[in-house]
């Protein structure tokens, strides 16, 4: 009994002091995979909404680099509200909830809410890649702001896009379920609660200055409970660090250990029980798995991964084995679903942008003398497919665009989904004999129509194209000289562009001019210059044409074919159109003055012709001016009339009835029709100089030109035959009845003062002098 009772004793002791060594290197082991978890919980979160920002950044760039948004910045102060819907069509697009657009002294031009206070002194510090979190009416927000500069590569920041993610929208029940894990997002230094996950303690229990900000797990009280946490600075609010705390309740931190614990004891206290010689014996088959385990317990806490766990013949042990190696997989398998989360698109689980640019980085570090092609794609019309049959539909398109690019990508080649409707795909320049053929491999994929949800959709595509190291040497260039061939081939209607710099320097030089015009204006860079129309049968000059000519201070003379276009799609066009007629009219009051009595025409575009604002505009520098409306006429081509004709007609006939010329510009050259024609309240027909150049020489030319005459005669109009510029075409048309010449036989188009010095010397001598 006495030897029975000391072994007894002895078995006790081993096994009180396994049990205590076990349960604190389990208590250990379990408290550094505790706080190894929230650090790995917190980087989830942390990856989370940096990619929330990052992604909020790129969009925002792409926004700052949109021509229309640039546009309509450019022109909010005449029109807010298409600055706004294009802003919340973004807004959605992104995902943000707030926006303001400031100008670049930060007045607020359009925003969601209220107008941003102090933007001056926060919004630059908004761009920095540090989280800023926001309060605004009663709510947090994580903000972003991105200058927008009308000129690329320009110092001069001509607005500011803002835009903020509700914090309620980022401290979801999706974090909770993801990390396991209670999150709240708090000011220490203003006792403040930005935001927290559902349901956390923190919420109604919280005392601010008890919380620990010091590295590693912290315990607390709340509502008599034991909670653990961790403390991260996490970003930045109203100059003062925030704070990130990652909590989740004691028990439920420890309730495996204490399982493992409680298993343990009645393993051990059935082994002592079995006697004497069953104690010997099971003390050893328990001890040696315990320890096996306990090393594997450190080389977890080290961060290796054990591939197998020590197994034993009793049940216990041999389930504490299983539970070790399923925790080890599950933070294995939450690993990997971190990864994925943070490196492939959630909507086409295809690579997203984070991991495409890594794939880059990848290949441009371990291969710098590699020769890349990068391709980037933009669907076209997208949006008109979203807004005509729905965002559902326009994702399962996504969808099925990420499966053909999948198709499409071989071991050579890597394409991910960069956000929106862009896609990009980068192989090595030997995989294809040219960029050229790449691309059309790419477009090749969509030679096929779509099907989705039984609605056939044919889809095209817009390829930029960029070389590695021909146009950049670095990943922002790549993407940028992509981008930028890219929406060259949107302007010019080509299905893929190669990079070249004369379509960066294009691209700043339109913006440029685009951005200076009405400075041009206010600085009188912008001149008229008039061009006389001889009237043939009696050999006078009774008419000009006037034309702009544009003297920029850097770049010299601006052709009209550049800056007019221009001007119509920023709708810069009608401040042009009033300053060309105010000029003309105050010039027509001048020469009479001096006892020269002309009829000025001025050209006026497809917008100004659905303008009802311009008759009223005419008629009131009319009387400004105390002229006739006779001393006007109004050219007009063809396909300005025929792209809206229902309101290009009513206008026509608004100038008409005022008593206005009215002409057709460049007649010959449109689409009318001859029933068109008829209905038009013209005046007067002007014949285009391809058909007037080559008159004295080229018989189809006599006979389009013949018949163009003899219709306007049939119709009761006048003619104006245009590019005269010899003695023998001047001499058919006055064979045939051409009521007036317009073109370098009589003179070029002429500044105000020269045309009086040409006209004085044409009354004295003719056209022969």
């Amino acid at each position: 009994m006495r030897m029975s009772f000391i072994f007894l004793l002895l078995l006790t002791i081993i096994v009180l002091v396994t049990l205590y060594f076990v349960q604190r290197a389990t208590y250990q082991h379990s408290s550094i995979q505790l706080f190894s978890h929230m650090q790995t919980s917190v980087s989830v979160v942390r990856d989370n909404i940096e990619g929330r920002a990052s992604a909020l950044d790129n969009g925002m760039t792409t926004l700052a680099k949109d021509f229309s948004i640039k546009q309509l910045i450019a022109t909010a102060n005449d029109d807010r509200q298409s600055l706004k819907s294009a802003m919340f069509n973004y807004q959605n697009r992104l995902g943000a909830d707030i926006f303001w657009v400031l100008a670049d002294d930060f007045s607020p031009l359009v925003s969601t809410s209220d107008p941003l206070e102090r933007s001056n002194e926060i919004v630059p510090s908004f761009t920095t890649p540090e989280l800023h979190w926001f309060s605004f009416n009663h709510r947090y927000y994580l903000l972003r702001a991105t200058p927008v500069r009308f000129v690329e590569n320009s110092t001069q920041v001509n607005a500011w896009v803002v835009m903020g993610i509700d914090v309620e929208k980022l401290f979801t029940q999706n974090l909770v379920e993801l990390t396991n894990m209670q999150m709240t997002l708090l000011s220490l230094k203003s006792n403040t609660l930005l935001g927290a996950t559902p349901d956390t303690p923190f919420v109604n229990s919280l005392v601010l200055p008890d919380i620990e900000v010091s590295s590693g797990l912290h315990r607390i009280s709340l509502s008599s409970t034991n909670t653990i946490y961790t403390t991260v600075e996490f970003g930045v609010w109203e100059h003062s660090p925030v704070y990130i705390v990652a909590s989740t309740g004691e028990d439920d931190a420890y309730l495996s250990s204490e399982s493992l614990i409680g298993q343990l004891f009645i393993i051990l206290l059935s082994a002592a029980t079995l006697g004497l010689l069953g104690a010997t014996l099971l003390s050893r088959e328990i001890t040696k798995p315990l320890h096996q385990l306990i090393k594997a317990a450190h080389r977890m806490r080290a961060g290796e991964f054990v591939e197998t766990f020590p197994s034993a013949n009793t049940l216990e042990v041999e389930s504490l084995s299983s539970a070790f190696d399923e925790m080890q997989q599950g933070i294995r398998d939450r690993e990997e679903q971190i990864h994925h989360l943070a490196y492939y698109d959630e909507l086409t689980n295809i690579p997203n942008r984070i991991q495409f640019s890594n794939h880059i980085r990848d290949i441009l570090k371990q291969q710098p003398e590699c020769q890349l092609t990068v391709l980037m794609l933009d669907v076209d019309r997208f949006k008109d497919i979203n807004d005509t049959l729905g965002h559902d539909l326009g994702d399962e398109l996504l969808i099925a665009i990420a499966r053909r690019l999948s198709s499409y990508a071989t071991e050579s080649s890597f394409c991910a989904r960069l956000g929106g409707d862009e896609y990009a795909v980068v192989s090595h320049q030997g995989a294809h004999d040219s960029p050229e053929e790449a691309a059309e491999q790419l477009i090749k994929l969509f030679e096929q129509p779509f099907k989705i949800e039984n609605v056939v959709l044919d889809v095209d595509c817009s390829v930029g194209i960029a070389l590695y190291p021909q146009h950049a040497q670095s990943l922002q260039g790549l993407m940028q000289c992509a981008d930028i061939a890219m929406y060259s081939c949107k302007d010019q209607h080509n299905a893929f562009a190669v990079y070249t710099d004369a379509l960066n320097k294009h691209s700043v030089v339109r913006l440029s001019l685009m951005s200076e015009l009405k400075g041009a204006l206010a600085e009188g860079q912008l001149e008229l210059h008039y061009q006389p129309k001889l009237t043939i049968h009696s050999h006078k000059v009774e008419t000009l044409e006037c034309l702009i000519r544009w003297f920029h201070p850097e770049h010299g003379f601006v052709p009209p074919d550049d800056f007019i276009p221009l001007a119509e799609q920023t709708g810069s066009i009608r401040h042009v159109t009033q300053w060309a007629l105010r000029t003309a009219c105050q010039q027509v009051k001048k020469w009479q003055e001096q006892d020269m009595h002309f009829t000025v025409a001025v050209n006026i575009s497809a917008i100004d012709l659905v303008d009802l604002s311009l008759p009223d505009s005419i008629a009131s520098l009319l009387m400004e001016f105390d002229l006739l409306p006779s001393a006007l006429t109004m050219e007009v081509t063809e396909s300005a009339v025929m792209s809206d004709p229902q309101n290009a007609l009513r206008a026509l006939n608004l100038l008409r009835n005022m008593g206005i010329t009215l002409s057709i510009d460049d007649f010959g050259t449109g689409y009318s029709s001859m029933a068109q024609l008829k209905k038009m309240p013209v005046d007067e027909l002007k014949i285009d100089k391809a058909f007037v150049l080559d008159l004295a020489t080229n018989q189809d030319d006599r006979v389009m030109v013949k018949t163009l005459v003899s219709l306007a005669q049939n119709l009761g109009l006048t003619t104006v035959a245009e590019g005269v510029e010899d003695l023998a075409t001047l001499e058919f048309l006055t064979e045939i009845g051409c009521t007036k010449a317009q073109g370098y036989y009589m003179t070029k188009a002429l500044r105000s003062d020269e045309l009086v010095t040409w006209y004085q010397n044409f009354t004295r001598n003719g056209l022969t002098s």
